[in-house]
C-alpha cells in the first residue's frame, strides 16, 4: 500500500487512539491492514520495548499479524505508533528505525482529542540512520 492518502473510519480512529490510550504510560503500536491506500483493519500490538519514548514491535505478534494479511488478501497499510507527551511528528528514533515502504502513522496524546498524522520515511537504504520525512494526507470518512 504506498498511496500519499491514507484513508481511515472513524470507529477504526477510535480504535487505534482507545489503544493508544491503554498504552499510557507507555507507547503503544501496531500495524493498519488494507488495500490501496484504505484501512480496513487496526491491528493492536504489544510494544516489546514496554518504554514510554520507544516501540518494538512483539515478533511473534508481528509474524502473526502478517500471516492474517497473507490470509485475508491484505497488505501492509501503516504501521502506528503513540508519543505519549510530543507531537505527531516521527523523532529521530522513529526515523532511524523505520524500515518499511508504508505510511507510519503517530498518535499523539499530547493534547486532547488525540492527533493523527502519516508520514512516509524515505530512505537510500534501511539501514540509513537518517531519511526524508513526507506527510502522508489522513482522511478520516467512512
Amino acid at each position: 500500500m504506498t498511496a500519499e492518502l491514507l484513508v481511515i473510519s472513524p470507529d477504526l480512529v477510535q480504535e487505534m487512539v482507545a489503544h493508544c490510550l491503554a498504552g499510557r504510560p507507555n507507547e503503544a503500536c501496531g500495524l493498519l491492514a488494507g488495500k490501496d491506500g484504505v484501512v480496513a483493519k487496526v491491528l493492536r500490538m504489544t510494544n516489546a520495548a514496554a518504554s514510554p519514548v520507544r516501540y518494538a514491535l512483539d515478533p511473534k505478534e508481528q509474524f502473526d499479524a502478517y500471516s492474517l494479511l497473507e490470509n485475508e488478501d491484505l497488505e501492509l497499510g501503516g504501521i502506528f505508533h503513540s508519543h505519549t507527551r510530543t507531537e505527531a511528528y516521527p523523532s529521530p528514533t522513529d526515523i532511524r528505525m523505520a524500515t518499511e515502504d508504508v505510511p507510519y502513522v503517530i498518535v499523539s496524546l499530547a493534547r486532547d482529542p488525540a492527533e493523527v498524522r502519516a508520514f512516509r520515511i524515505v530512505k537510500e537504504s534501511w539501514t540509513d540512520p537518517e531519511g526524508e520525512v513526507v506527510e502522508v494526507t489522513v482522511r478520516v470518512e467512512g
